[in-house]
This record gives C-alpha cells, sequence and structure tokens, in this order.
C-alpha cells in the first residue's frame, strides 16, 4: 500500500514537472512551423516565376457575331497648301518709302501693301498736266473756229493732236506711279514681308506674300496602292 502510494506521488511529480517543457516546445515547434511555412511559400513563388513551361490560362469570353463595317486605316504625312497664295513684288525699280502692313495684317484685294518713292513721277506729271491744261484751252479755241469755218483744218487737227498726246502720257505717268506701289490682288493675310524703309526693290524679287487661309487643302503623296481607294468625304 504504502509502495503504491508513493508511486502516485512520484507520477504526479513528475507530471507537474513536465507540463511546463511540454508547452515551451510546444509554442517552439509553432514557431518553427510558420517559418517553415513562409520558407515554402517563397521558394514556391520563386519557382513558379522562373518555370517558362507553366502555362499560362486567359479567359476567353465568346461574342455573339453581328454584322459590322470593318474599317482600317494608314497614316501619312502632308502639308497644307493655299488655292490662293501669291508673293508680290514691285513692278518697277525703285526705293521702298512706305510700308502699310505687317505680317498677320488681314488684307483685302486692291488693297497698296507698300509703296517706292514715285516723286519724279509725280512731277512730271504736273509739268505735263500744266501743258495739258493749255492744250485743251488751244483745242476748244481751234474747235469753236472750226465749227464756225474759221482758220484751217491743220490748224484744228494740230490741236487736237496735242491734247490727246498729253492725255496719252499723264495716262502712262499714272500708270507708272500705280505700278510703284505694292498692291494685293486678292483678300488674305499678311504672311511674309521681306522688304524694309529705305531698300531697293526690282521686278521678280519677293516683297510680301499674301494668302487666303479661307480655302486651304492638304497634300501628300499617296502610294499607287492606296490611290485608287481615295474617295471624296462630304460632311454634312
Amino acid at each position: 500500500m504504502k509502495n503504491t502510494i508513493l508511486i502516485i506521488v512520484i507520477s504526479a511529480i513528475f507530471a507537474a514537472c513536465s507540463a511546463p517543457d511540454k508547452k515551451v516546445k510546444l509554442e517552439k515547434l509553432r514557431t518553427e512551423k510558420a517559418a517553415l511555412e513562409t520558407e515554402i511559400a517563397t521558394l514556391e513563388e520563386e519557382l513558379a516565376k522562373a518555370d517558362t513551361t507553366k502555362i499560362k490560362l486567359i479567359d476567353v469570353v465568346a461574342m455573339a457575331l453581328t454584322p459590322q463595317t470593318f474599317k482600317t486605316f494608314i497614316e501619312m504625312q502632308g502639308r497644307i497648301d493655299a488655292d490662293e497664295n501669291v508673293s508680290l513684288s514691285s513692278e518697277m525699280p525703285g526705293t521702298i518709302t512706305k510700308i502699310n502692313v505687317k505680317v498677320g495684317d488681314e488684307v483685302s484685294k486692291g488693297q497698296v501693301l507698300a509703296e517706292t518713292d514715285s516723286r519724279a513721277i509725280q512731277q512730271q506729271i504736273a509739268d505735263v498736266q500744266t501743258s495739258l491744261d493749255l492744250a485743251k484751252q488751244i483745242f476748244e479755241k481751234q474747235k469753236n473756229l472750226w465749227d464756225q469755218k474759221i482758220g484751217t483744218e491743220i490748224q484744228f487737227l494740230q490741236a487736237k493732236n496735242t491734247k490727246e498726246s498729253l492725255e496719252h502720257k499723264i495716262t502712262t505717268m499714272q500708270e507708272q506711279v500705280r505700278m510703284s506701289k505694292i498692291i494685293s490682288p486678292i483678300n488674305g493675310t499678311v504672311d511674309a514681308v521681306n522688304i524694309k524703309i529705305g531698300q531697293a526693290v526690282a521686278p521678280g524679287v519677293p516683297a510680301i506674300n499674301v494668302i487666303n487661309f479661307s480655302n486651304l487643302k492638304i497634300k501628300a503623296d499617296v502610294s499607287e496602292s492606296y490611290a485608287n481607294r481615295i474617295k471624296l468625304v462630304t460632311k454634312r
């Protein structure tokens, strides 16, 4: 009996002593397990990324077929051009005395954009005009005499010829004055001014450029394989 009681007491003491050791060991194993699981997951992820033989599956969605217009496009470089793009120059040699416009100004047809020195021609016109006024008076007197059958026909014709010759001369000089001005032949916008006050100009040398931006078109080089597919599309 005493031996039995002694064994039970010893067993109880051993059990009481070993219980905390088991808890410590259990916690240690759980910690090791968590560390191992983390390491395993990391290795599996790295192996999956390195595995080129693994087939990646993509979800495929089925769509109902419906008739539609198939469109495809090609890109090409082009340039914008205007139907009315004029480069103006002086019609006669001279020196620029006045510039009436600057780049960006809107101009109208017939507007004077710049002028060259025409003082010499203006002085000649004034001199001829004095002679013409006298010639007109003489012609009127000769005409009145000729209508009254006074004087000779040659005197009348000479007076008429002198008047008409001077009128033609003034008309020619006035045309030269007009040619000394650079005039816009279209409505548009000044795109470039290539002259300065005091600069000598001559016919054919570009002075001012005017473009009508209200009527533009795009030009591009198209391959022959696409040329027959181009169509004019009108927007409504």
